[in-house]
C-alpha cells in the first residue's frame, strides 16, 4: 500500500531532525571531515517514490542541515540517489541534479517483462531502459542493478540482460543472486504454487558466466557483485568494505562510528519517539562483536573486494600474524591467491573462490 503524502512529509521532517541532532554527537574528527572526502547515499527504500514536492523538501532540508556544518551538498566527493524505473521523470531528475547529486543507482533487476511481473516489480523492460538512458545522460556516473537465479530465469536470459546494458555506455553494473526470505512476497507466491521456485542449480553457472560476460567488455570486478569502469567504483560502498566510519539516518538505519556499530529503533512509532526525545545514544541498539567476530568481519569484508585481505593490516589490528595454514586448502584449489605488493602481502579470491566467499571466510 502506498504511503500517504502526509506521512512521507512527516518522515522527512523527522529524518532531518535526526540528522541535525546526530551530527552534533559525532566525534570531531568525523564531523569535521572535509566535504571533498565525504560521500552521501540516499536510498534503501527508493527516494524516487516521493512526490516532487516532498523530494524538494528532502533536498532543501538536507542542504540546510549540512550547511550548518560547513558541508556543501554539491561539493561532496560522491552523492548517490536510488531510483525505481517507473518513478523516473524528467522533473525529478532535474530537481535532484540541481541540488548537486552526481551519481544514480537504478534498480532494474531484470529485462524480462514476465519475470518482472512474477517477482512483483511495477516497471517493464521498456520503462527500465528508458529510465537508464535518461539518468545516464544527466549524471556523470551511475549504476544499474540486476538479479540472477530468479523464477523462470535461465542463464541465457541473464546474459542477454547484461549484454543489453553493457551495450548502452554503462559505467557501473551490479548483480546479485536472489535470496528468498521466510515471509517475503516471493516465498508466499512460491508456496501457493503461483510461481515456480528458482533453479538454484544454475546459481554458480549464472554468476561465473555473468562475470565472464561483463569482464569481456570494459568493466572490471572490484567487489563480488560490483563491476565498474576505472574511477567509477562506488566510493560509498567501498567505505563499508574498508570498515570506515559511516552515519546512517532514518528508521532502523545502521551506523559504524569508531568501530562501534549500532542501529536506530526498528518500528516507525518507536523511531519517531526516539527522534522527538533527542536521539539519545543510550537508546541505540549496539552490536559489539568479540575479537573472533571482529576478525571474521575484517576477513569477510576484505575478501569481498578485488584488493583482498591485507595481512599487514590484519597483524596491526589484532597484534598477531595471520595463520596462512588456514588458507592452504583454498590456495591448493585455486580459490585464493597470495599477492605481494609494496604494501605487503594480500589474500584475494579468484576463479570459483568468489562463489565460496561465506564458507572461506568462516573456515579461515
Amino acid at each position: 500500500m502506498p504511503v500517504p503524502e502526509r506521512v512521507q512529509s512527516e518522515y522527512i521532517e523527522l529524518l532531518l531532525m535526526e540528522l541535525q541532532l546526530r551530527f552534533l554527537e559525532l566525534p570531531v574528527a568525523v564531523r569535521e571531515n572535509d566535504s571533498g572526502n565525504t560521500t552521501l547515499y540516499i536510498g534503501g527504500g527508493s527516494p524516487s517514490h516521493l512526490s516532487v514536492a516532498n523530494l524538494q523538501k528532502l533536498f532543501l532540508g538536507l542542504k540546510n542541515v549540512l550547511k550548518n556544518f560547513d558541508i556543501k551538498l554539491g561539493h561532496l566527493k560522491e552523492s548517490t540517489v536510488e531510483w525505481n524505473p517507473e518513478q523516473v521523470s524528467d522533473e525529478k531528475i532535474s530537481l535532484v541534479a540541481d541540488f548537486g547529486i552526481n551519481r544514480f543507482s537504478l534498480g532494474i533487476q531484470s529485462l524480462d517483462d514476465n519475470i518482472l511481473k512474477m517477482i512483483g516489480r511495477k516497471h517493464t523492460a521498456k520503462n527500465a531502459l528508458c529510465a537508464f538512458e535518461k539518468l545516464n545522460e544527466k549524471f556523470s556516473t551511475g549504476s544499474a542493478d540486476l538479479m540472477f537465479c530468479l523464477p523462470n530465469q535461465n542463464t541465457e536470459n541473464f546474459l542477454t540482460d547484461i549484454k543489453t546494458l553493457t551495450d548502452m555506455d554503462i559505467k557501473h553494473l551490479s548483480f546479485y543472486g536472489l535470496t528468498i526470505s521466510k515471509n517475503s512476497f516471493l516465498k508466499q507466491q512460491i508456496d501457493k504454487g503461483k510461481i515456480p521456485a528458482p533453479n538454484e542449480d544454475l546459481y554458480a553457472e549464472m554468476y561465473l558466466r555473468g562475470v565472464e560476460q561483463v569482464c569481456n567488455g570494459n568493466l572490471r570486478r572490484y567487489e563480488v557483485s560490483n563491476f565498474a569502469l576505472p574511477n567509477h567504483e562506488s566510493l560509498h560502498n567501498c567505505s563499508y568494505w574498508k570498515q570506515e566510519d559511516y552515519l546512517g539516518i532514518g528508521l532502523s538505519a545502521h551506523s559504524s562510528i569508531n568501530g562501534i556499530r549500532s542501529h536506530s529503533p526498528l518500528g516507525f512509532s518507536g523511531w519517531k519517539n526516539w527522534v522527538k526525545n533527542g536521539c539519545k545514544n543510550s537508546e541505540l541498539c549496539f552490536d559489539l562483536p568479540n575479537t573472533n567476530g571482529k576478525k571474521l568481519e575484517m576477513i569477510y569484508l576484505s575478501l569481498r573486494t578485488r584488493d583482498g585481505l591485507s595481512l599487514l593490516q590484519y597483524e596491526q589490528k589484532f597484534s598477531e600474524k595471520f595463520d596462512l595454514g588456514r588458507v592452504a586448502p583454498f590456495l591448493k584449489k585455486g580459490y585464493i591467491t597470495l599477492n605481494s605488493s609494496k604494501n605487503g602481502d594480500f589474500l584475494a579470491l579468484q576463479g570459483e573462490g568468489w562463489l565460496w566467499l561465506d564458507k572461506i571466510a568462516i573456515e579461515i
